[in-house]
């Protein structure tokens, strides 16, 4: 008796007996996996918080770490309106007498000759212009570029040109209309940026006259700002000048902007340390800490009330990266100041809980006392915050403690892939030998209740033939 489909011989609903079969065989392993999944994918958070937290503490050492950014200078001019500045850490502590003599001004020339418009017809020749030592020679040409605004192109498009901007100011001739002047300006302030220009071939026959292109040789143009340095007196007795009204390093490591001229009195530079600056990056040290603390106890302690653990608790490369960073921060540095060879010592100390607290009028007062061995204790070849930075930046590092922490979660996730892929081959090959097996089982049953159909007819058969025996 041949059977086509599983159950039709023996009756039973063969399908859901597999089904239910390798779903039972299924369920403990992937329930097994799912969990560790999930596990897994909760440490990659933890330590993505983890990193963050070190990021924020890392950028809070930002200028606390180098003692050129701790050794910070302010700059105070007493009278902004005359000079201002600015200071970088080199620069001497102290007070400078300042006058502004001269502000540099670029070499300005204007026609004094009046054209009718732009378009006016001028002349033809060569025009050759130098600003300083650089020169370029301009060819003027009649029917293409000898109008004023030509001329004003040809100078402005030359690819010689070093520094020279020409343009047109058109203004009232007195009498209700208008006329046009040629300008030359120099692009740069300064002495050696004076502007010279002489003509050749002026289509008029004469290079001198204030007629045609002569009429911008120096001789005819008026000079309304000349090529001048910028000057000043410092402490009554020293003059330096610049092309332009910044001085750059007159007082080493200071920059001066001159911003007006002199009344013929004093003014005075203070040079000063920058405490409130080194106060400032010390109290976001402190909180940034203290956020760091708040993120490794939420994730490594254990709640013996509630019986709730981190998600780190127990991990031991957080424990590590706690236990260095919170022993650089009590360390004791050698060869600093005496009254400095820690922290605590300069008024940043840890509390009861694991926090760090500040006392501002003991740090001022240390800061006070030797600014320079504070400095040298936070960023000194020793120093605490320095040996933080380099501690942070090894933590966080592409091949760093995280990084490698990362990288086996993202193992032991691709190994439950590889899992799961076993899991669902070696599933197919169960559930094949579990089908082969009932639809053998449905084959067999069948074939049984096929004999005892038959055989149940021929006790039929025999029994009603003893029974029509007996009625004769």
């Amino acid at each position: 008796m041949a059977i086509t489909a599983a159950g039709t011989g023996s009756g039973l609903d063969i399908e859901t007996i597999i089904e239910t079969l390798t779903k039972a065989e299924r369920t403990p392993m992937d329930s097994r996996l799912g969990t560790r999944e999930i596990e897994i994918q909760a440490d990659i958070s933890a330590y993505g918080s983890l990193k963050g937290a070190l990021k924020d503490f890392q950028a809070a050492l930002t200028g606390l770490s180098s003692l050129t950014s701790l050794a910070a200078r302010s700059a105070v001019s007493s009278n902004e309106s005359i000079f201002t500045a600015t200071a970088a850490s080199g620069a001497a502590v102290g007070n400078t007498n300042i006058q502004v003599i001269k502000l540099a001004s670029n070499h300005k020339l204007v026609s004094s000759a009046d054209f009718a418009s732009p378009t006016t017809q001028v002349g033809a020749g060569k025009l050759s212009l130098s600003l300083g030592s650089n020169s370029f020679d301009v060819d003027i040409v009649g029917g293409q570029n000898n109008t004023l605004a030509g001329i004003r192109d040809a100078i402005n498009d030359d690819a010689n040109n070093p520094g020279i901007t020409a343009s047109i100011l058109t203004v009232s001739d007195g009498m209700g209309g208008t006329v046009s002047k040629l300008v030359l300006t120099a692009d740069e302030s300064g002495a050696d940026n004076n502007i010279t220009v002489s003509v050749t071939g002026d289509s008029d026959g004469n290079d001198l006259d204030n007629n045609g292109l002569s009429s911008f040789i120096n001789a005819n143009m008026s000079e309304k700002s000349l090529a001048q340095d910028a000057e000043l007196r410092i402490d009554d007795e020293y003059t330096v000048t610049s092309s332009s009204n910044v001085f750059d390093n007159a007082i080493q490591g200071v920059t001066i902007n001159a911003v007006a001229v002199s009344s013929g009195t004093n003014d005075t530079l203070t040079i000063s340390l920058d405490k409130s600056e080194i106060n400032a990056r010390l109290a976001e040290f402190v909180e940034a800490f203290n956020t760091l603390s708040d993120t490794l106890n939420f994730l490594t302690d254990y709640d013996i009330e509630t019986q709730e653990a981190g998600l780190l608790t127990g991990d031991f490369a957080a424990r590590t990266i706690e236990t260095q960073i919170r022993r650089t921060i009590s360390d004791v540095v050698e060869g600093a100041g005496s009254s400095f060879s820690t922290l605590a010592s300069i008024g940043i100390t840890t509390q009861r809980d694991g926090s760090l607290g500040l006392d501002a009028t003991k740090l001022a007062s240390a800061l006070n006392s030797n600014f320079d061995d504070v400095a040298d204790l936070l960023a000194g070849d020793d120093g605490i915050i320095k040996k933080l930075d380099d501690k942070l930046e090894s933590f966080l590092r592409s091949d760093g403690i995280i990084a490698s922490r990362n990288n086996t979660f993202l193992s032991q996730l691709k190994d439950i892939d590889e899992q799961r892929e076993k899991l669902n081959l070696r599933m197919e090959s169960f559930e094949e030998r579990l089908r082969l097996q009932y639809t053998n089982l449905d084959i067999l049953v069948g074939q049984l209740q096929s004999t005892g159909d038959f055989v149940s007819q021929q006790l039929d058969i025999i029994k009603a033939g003893i029974t029509g025996k007996n009625s004769k």
